[in-house]
């Protein structure tokens, strides 16, 4: 009797450094390889942006233009992730979702059936200080299935 193999759809974080460039190679290797299904998600994080309208470091304006640039970077991301996995011959899924880290990437991967993420390797000790370092943290610290870092 065969058992159904582990991993069925892969998730990759992107956003846009070159930690997470290498993830996303890994992942469309990764999911060719094992004939499984590929979602690249961009997260915009827009918690964030909320706390720093709330003590007044940014004003109404500037959070929605700069959330406007967020949502216009991670689409730009997400298109290059999607013809280099058509380039390898990979169709992927691709969602930009806008929240907290801790909270939406834990319910995207219950959603779509994920059972493995895939995310860009980070310094823990920057995770205090860096915005995108504290995300992968917390994807690492709240995550329903097994992570895969890359270096």
């Amino acid at each position: 009797m065969s058992r159904p193999p582990p991993v069925k759809h892969v998730l990759v974080l992107v956003d846009g450094t070159d930690t997470s460039s290498r993830a996303v190679d890994l992942a469309i290797d990764l999911a060719r390889a094992l004939r499984v299904r590929l979602t690249a998600m961009a997260l915009v994080e827009t918690e964030t942006l909320r706390q720093l309208l709330s003590v007044q470091v940014l004003t109404e304006v500037e959070m929605v233009e700069f959330e406007g640039s967020l949502q216009e970077s991670a689409c730009r991301q997400l298109a290059e992730v999607r013809e280099r996995a058509l380039k390898r011959g990979l169709e992927i899924e691709d969602v930009i979702a806008r929240g907290n880290s801790e909270v939406v990437v834990p319910k995207e991967v219950q959603a779509r059936g994920a059972d493995l993420i895939v995310l860009g390797f980070f310094e823990y000790n920057r995770a205090q200080r860096d915005l995108l370092a504290r995300q992968r943290q917390q994807v690492l610290d709240h995550a329903p299935c097994p992570v895969l870092v890359a270096r």
